[in-house]
């Protein structure tokens, strides 16, 4: 049976429809839409995610932006940041490329650029909370990566909050210190 539209309504600029199968929640694309024309990738190839795993070449110092180009590199990361708060598929990537707000350098504009990049051949996303009856059990799952960064040793907590099938909350942080084993970072992220 074809989905039919009963409502569609705008808060905070997400777009949330009411359907005969449930509610969908679909964020901002004007977001996404004006990291990729800021960052001139209106007619670039697209990727197919929005980050990538460091590699060796990665160890080298990364070279510091000049004022005017680091003020461009926070202003589209505070955005992508706003996105991603919506956007689960963009967490890791937009959390790996705030953490170089501070000192942003090349490495960190390559990482932003990347993920310019990347709308243009994923589409947009859509969260749909089909009706379900009453669910008494909160699912909480956790995965962390051990000592992922390579430049600190500190390890990446993931996870989502989930009700039924609904995806409630998300997350990919950057753990305050370095474990020593991936127990310690499992439980970390964990907790």
């Amino acid at each position: 049976e074809p989905e039919m539209l009963m409502q569609e309504g705008r808060v905070l600029n997400r777009v949330d429809r009411w359907t005969t199968q449930g509610w969908e929640v679909e964020p901002d694309q004007r977001h996404a839409d004006l990291i990729v024309q800021e960052m001139g990738m209106t007619d670039a190839k697209p990727v197919s995610t929005p980050g990538e795993t460091e590699s060796r070449g990665d160890d080298q110092e990364s070279q510091p932006l000049d004022e005017k180009m680091a003020s461009k590199f926070r202003s589209i990361a505070a955005r992508a940041n706003y996105l991603a708060a919506d956007r689960t598929d963009l967490m890791y990537a937009v959390k790996e490329i705030c953490r170089g707000m501070a000192k942003p350098g090349d490495r960190e504009w390559g990482r932003l650029e990347r993920l310019a990049r990347y709308p243009s051949g994923c589409g947009r996303l859509v969260t749909k909370y089909a009706w379900q009856g009453n669910e008494e059990q909160v699912l909480a799952y956790s995965d962390s990566d051990w000592a992922g960064c390579r430049q600190t040793g500190k390890s990446t907590s993931g996870g989502v909050i989930m009700i039924g099938d609904h995806f409630i909350k998300g997350w990919s942080r950057t753990q305050n210190h370095v474990t020593t084993s991936s127990a310690e970072a499992e439980l970390i992220a964990l907790v």
